[in-house]
């Protein structure tokens, strides 16, 4: 019996295309290295009824989470004196909207305050139901890559107890909205290069990837780096499994073989073209708002600033907080809601990306290797970004990505006969618990229910 049926797959899965055994191909243990990764041994040919499932009430529990309780504080909080003005006034057909970034984000606040009215909930609804839907794609997207149910259960667990996407869900700023995008546009990347699908079906796939991503960027300009890790996964797997010694069986000979079929012009449409085309859409929109004519001097010009606003922005001293610092940051934004990532989920997740790189190396997974380079590109773009502002709540990106890495770290473990997976849930869960009077901003005594910050 192979190795393949002793994991429980059944004799009448179906096999991608990719994964079929070509003639000659040696199936000697020694031949190739290991290739027992989890995508390896259950990939689902499509995402099923139970994971859609699954998804749906994470993202019901999420939402109901994010909005509870959600008009307080009842004033503006820390960036929303910024952000929210911008949404007032493209709704009230006003071309006073700040420099600080896109305009695809400000549109969506405006869409809330639209809807629910110009308070503290409408100023913070749309985050909540972009943070909301966030969740429901960490969830499908850790499913495409691992195809395993706990996995993508826990990885979506620790992320809703890591207190960034909570604070960030229940605030009117741009960055809930990045991150929306972002993962949405995996979802639809990573299928085209797991699933079992026609070459026109990846092709559409890619597109509604580049076309998510842009507006991302239309949001914040961080989402370049992620648009460049799928760049260079596109190009960068072909090359790799056709010049160095790459299992046939392993993910990463499974994803080059699917990305070739895609051909490059399609990858390049999808990936850069495209991009561009939602970005200038989103100002289009805007532009249509506040009733000015479209064209690319006024597009440029309002570029150019946004530039100059980041080159030129300062703040306190005391409030900056270098990148090399945030993955062991151990004190909470006081000025914003006590954000502190879930020291369980930052600090196991930290320690889970290594495993993920020497996962990838020996067991050549692809699925290990994007979760790690993801992460990687979120923090070290802080490196070269020209800008003289860094505050801790910039590591959102990057942090959520440290639930996956976690949960597919603490899988196969326990520790005395019980699963590490649920260790590491329920410490993440009485952190989250601990922290969220204050991150909530319940009121006295309420704050200090379960005891306060030193």
């Amino acid at each position: 019996m192979s190795d393949l049926h002793r994991t429980g797959t059944s004799l009448n899965a179906p096999k991608s295309e990719s994964s079929r055994t070509e003639p000659g191909e040696s199936k000697h243990p020694d031949t190739h290295p290991p290739t027992d990764t989890l995508e390896a041994r259950s990939l689902p040919p499509k995402i099923d009824s139970k994971a859609r499932l699954t998804a749906f009430v994470f993202g019901l529990a999420a939402l109901a989470l994010f909005l509870f309780g959600i008009q307080k504080p009842g004033v503006r909080n820390f960036d929303e004196i910024v952000y929210v003005p911008s949404a007032e006034a493209v709704l009230d057909g006003l071309n006073e909207m700040d420099s600080a970034e896109p305009p695809m984000g400000k549109l969506l606040l405006a869409v809330g305050i639209n809807q629910a009215g110009d308070s503290p909930f409408g100023w913070r609804v749309s985050s909540a139901v972009c943070g909301a839907l966030t969740l429901i794609a960490v969830y499908l997207w850790t499913h495409l890559l691992f195809g395993d149910y706990r996995v993508s259960f826990v990885a979506a667990t620790l992320t809703l107890f890591n207190n960034f996407l909570f604070v960030m869900s229940r605030t009117g700023m741009m960055d809930v909205f990045l991150i929306f995008f972002v993962f949405w546009s995996l979802v639809p990347y990573t299928a085209a290069l797991t699933l079992d699908l026609s070459t026109v079906r990846r092709r559409i796939l890619l597109y509604i990837s580049g076309f998510l991503l842009g507006l991302a960027g239309a949001c914040k300009w961080n989402a370049i780096d992620t648009l460049a890790v799928l760049l260079g996964i596109s190009f960068a797997l072909p090359w790799i499994s056709k010049h160095l010694p790459v299992s046939p069986a392993s993910s990463i000979a499974r994803w080059a073989e699917n990305l070739r079929r895609v051909k490059a012009p399609s990858l390049l449409f999808g990936l850069l073209i495209l991009p561009a085309v939602s970005y200038a859409l989103s100002f289009w929109i805007l532009f249509r708002c506040i009733h000015l004519p479209f064209n690319i001097h006024e597009f440029v010009s309002m570029n150019h600033s946004m530039w100059r606003y980041h080159i030129a922005a300062t703040t306190a001293k005391t409030m900056v907080l270098p990148w090399y610092r945030w993955p062991v940051a151990s004190s909470p934004m006081r000025n914003f809601s006590y954000l502190l990532g879930n020291p369980v989920v930052m600090w196991g997740g930290a320690a889970a990306i290594v495993f993920c790189l020497w996962r990838s190396w020996r067991l050549q997974g692809a699925s290990e290797s994007f979760v790690a380079l993801l992460y990687a590109s979120n923090l070290l773009q802080w490196v070269v970004t020209p800008t003289r502002v860094q505050l801790y709540y910039y590591y959102f990106p990057s942090a959520m990505f440290l639930g996956v890495a976690l949960a597919l770290y603490s899988r196969p473990r326990s520790f005395l006969g019980i699963r590490a997976s649920l260790i590491v849930v329920v410490a993440a869960a009485l952190v989250f618990l601990w922290c969220y009077p204050r991150m909530a901003h319940l009121d006295a005594p309420w704050d200090c229910a379960l005891g306060c910050w030193p």
